[in-house]
């Protein structure tokens, strides 16, 4: 069996999604977020320092090897949306999202 996306309406409707997400404070939407900023960066973790509007990531270097990234952003909604890619895996990725955080996205 085949799934097909419609591209366009995913894309869509993560960035509204993230759109929400970043003009509301709650615990799940914040976990979104990481898990959006893990998936494009393979990061293990993610903390955002809105203070300093600075991304701390921890990524893997190789097996046991950990190094730490700064990534500094503007706008943080502006960032989040630069995280999106329209490959089939991340397409697959964010409809699992959209479903999860109850978005239609048809």
């Amino acid at each position: 069996m085949k799934t097909t996306y419609n591209d366009n309406a995913i894309l869509q409707e993560m960035n509204n999604l993230i759109h929400f997400s970043c003009t509301q404070s709650t615990p799940k939407l914040e976990k979104f977020q990481q898990a959006l900023i893990k998936k494009h960066f393979g990061a293990l973790e993610v903390n955002n320092d809105k203070v300093k509007n600075e991304i701390h990531l921890k990524l893997m270097v190789k097996e046991g090897q950990y190094t730490s990234v700064v990534v500094q952003y503007t706008s943080y909604e502006e960032f989040l949306k630069s995280c999106l890619e329209d490959d089939l895996g991340n397409l697959s990725f964010y409809q699992n999202m959209l479903t999860f955080y109850n978005v239609n996205a048809a």
